[in-house]
């Protein structure tokens, strides 16, 4: 009788911080709305750039900076499209989205008019940090830049332009959504990131526009594993349903005991993403480092039993730190430059995060 007393208490007293929860995520959510709009507003007139007459970018400059920008050793794939042609892809739905998750960011989807031609790429990453691909995108965006002049590319989240990454990437070509509404590649499967870079004119040669009209990856229809595997039964049928739970175990999370910002549990239970994993990897993609994947989230879990998401975020700053536009770092920076430079991992210039540091002190 005593248990039963027991599990209802606290059966209801989960009910109350619950709906508690919600209530604030729906407050917070309206607080912002301003903000959000004005957001969008300055994306929108920074897109409005005129387009320069006459102006033809090559697309050897550009894939030359893809190359040059990523991680050492780490695939990823890129697609060069016009944005009329982008537009054309599933052209059903709105130009823009607000955002479910946290404040709710009012996004731009591919169907919204931005500059002539875009860049989308997917960077393998097995880790929940962005970081690494938005780093890469602006030195892309960098190395146009100096080419044709400033202004010729935007990339997406250096310049601050909110955009449905995910809708621009399935439009590109590149993949698929998955059930559990996160983005699929067909090359890496759920351990990719994506960025985008907006280039002010043309490019002497396209990649063909993509023929298929499909966005769901065809394994989910037999498969509900990622489903199952998530803590608050965040979502189900390609969309998430109750995005409350899920930012309130994320929130959890960044501030609790096992990891440092993402719960990754639909991933990491997905048996085809994790296929095409094994396969990258017996092709060579580099495997995580001690710096780099949630190992170290788990020792200061263990070591400090508090708030380790702080403690990660102080180490890594103190080893790579963030390096201030237009230096190189050839050594791993003092306490207080470290602390200096740690406010920011993507700069308005040239831009090097510790996965590529690392990774060429090795060569």
């Amino acid at each position: 009788m005593f248990d039963a007393v027991r599990k209802q208490l606290r059966l209801a007293k989960w009910k109350v911080i619950n709906t508690t929860w919600e209530g604030n995520w729906k407050a917070i959510r309206a607080v912002a709305t301003p903000w959000m709009k004005q957001e969008y507003e300055a994306a929108r007139a920074k897109l409005r750039t005129a387009v320069r007459p006459g102006v033809v970018m090559e697309r050897e400059v550009i894939d030359r900076a893809l190359a040059d920008a990523a991680p050492p050793g780490v695939p990823f794939e890129a697609v060069v499209m016009t944005a009329a042609e982008l537009r054309t892809r599933f052209p059903e739905g709105p130009e823009l989205r607000r955002g479910t998750h946290l404040v709710g960011k009012v996004r731009m989807t591919h169907r919204h008019e931005t500059m002539e031609s875009v860049l989308v790429m997917v960077l393998f990453s097995d880790v929940a940090a962005d970081y690494f691909v938005e780093t890469m995108a602006a030195d892309v965006a960098a190395t146009i830049n100096r080419t044709y002049g400033n202004g010729a590319a935007l990339a997406d989240a250096e310049a601050g332009i909110p955009i449905v990454l995910k809708e621009f990437s399935v439009a590109a070509g590149l993949g698929v959504i998955g059930k559990n509404a996160l983005f699929y590649s067909r090359r890496y499967g759920f351990n990719c990131k994506l960025s985008v870079v907006f280039l002010n004119g043309a490019v002497d040669r396209y990649d063909p526009t993509p023929k298929d009209r499909e966005w769901k990856l065809a394994d989910c229809t037999t498969c509900n594993l990622c489903v199952e595997a998530c803590p608050v039964g965040a979502f189900d049928d390609y969309k998430i349903t109750r995005v409350s739970s899920c930012d309130r175990l994320i929130s959890g999370d960044y501030f609790g005991p096992r990891r440092d910002h993402m719960c990754r549990a639909c991933i990491t239970r997905c048996p085809v993403s994790n296929d095409v994993l094994k396969l990258r990897r017996k092709e060579g993609a580099p495997a995580r480092t001690f710096w780099d994947n949630e190992a170290q989230v788990s020792l200061m879990a263990d070591l400090f039993m508090y708030r380790p998401a702080f403690w990660v975020w102080v180490m890594q700053r103190f080893y790579y730190g963030s390096d201030m536009p237009g230096r190189s770092t050839h050594k791993k920076k003092g306490p207080v430059e470290a602390l200096t430079n740690s406010v920011s991992t993507t700069t308005s210039d040239r831009t090097r995060d510790g996965w590529r540091l690392h990774a060429r002190r090795k060569k």
